[in-house]
């Protein structure tokens, strides 16, 4: 299958670039776009998308806003009711058109957390990105971790999905 994978990114905290995770706005694009089209190509074929299971060709973009705890709790609590900070949100686009590119939604990061727990899980801070990343891509693409047999469906999905960027941690 072939994969046109777009992305934009939108930085709301200038903290991620720093050297903990990113130095450059390049090596932020580069990093996204080869977690999010991995988890993608791992994914596509066992997601929503893939009905009739025809697929030749996904074309899909996505944005990235990479932002703070500050923002991430003030969606929290609107959209989850969850009046705490979290590490990231999916927000899938329901409205999709089959006719042009597929914008599969927004993920958002929270710098903070990521760090956090990156620290807590004694994993690479770039690595615990990555894993967001991949995570936040899989719900785009309508994977849920609800129900049990969902949530292990998508942790192998993970799990493969950071094994093929030679990351190989699990939380």
């Amino acid at each position: 299958m072939r994969i046109n994978h777009t992305i934009d990114i939108f930085i709301e905290n200038k903290k991620w670039l720093n050297k903990k995770v990113f130095t450059t706005q390049k090596s932020i694009n580069k990093a996204i776009y080869n977690f999010s089209y991995c988890a993608l190509k791992n994914g596509i074929l066992l997601s929503k998308f893939n009905q009739d299971k025809k697929i030749k060709k996904f074309e899909s973009k996505i944005n990235f806003i990479l932002a703070d705890d500050k923002l991430l709790q003030k969606l929290n609590t609107k959209f989850l009711k969850k009046k705490k900070p979290t590490n990231v949100l999916s927000f899938p686009n329901n409205n999709l058109r089959k006719d042009r590119v597929k914008f599969l939604g927004e993920v958002f990061l929270a710098y903070e957390t990521c760090i956090k727990e990156a620290k807590k899980l004694n994993v690479k801070n770039i690595d615990r990105v990555a894993h967001l990343i991949v995570h936040g891509t899989l719900h785009l693409l309508g994977f849920t971790h609800h129900k049990r047999e969902e949530e292990k469906k998508m942790n192998n999905l993970e799990t493969q999905t950071l094994n093929s960027l030679g990351i190989y941690y699990y939380n």
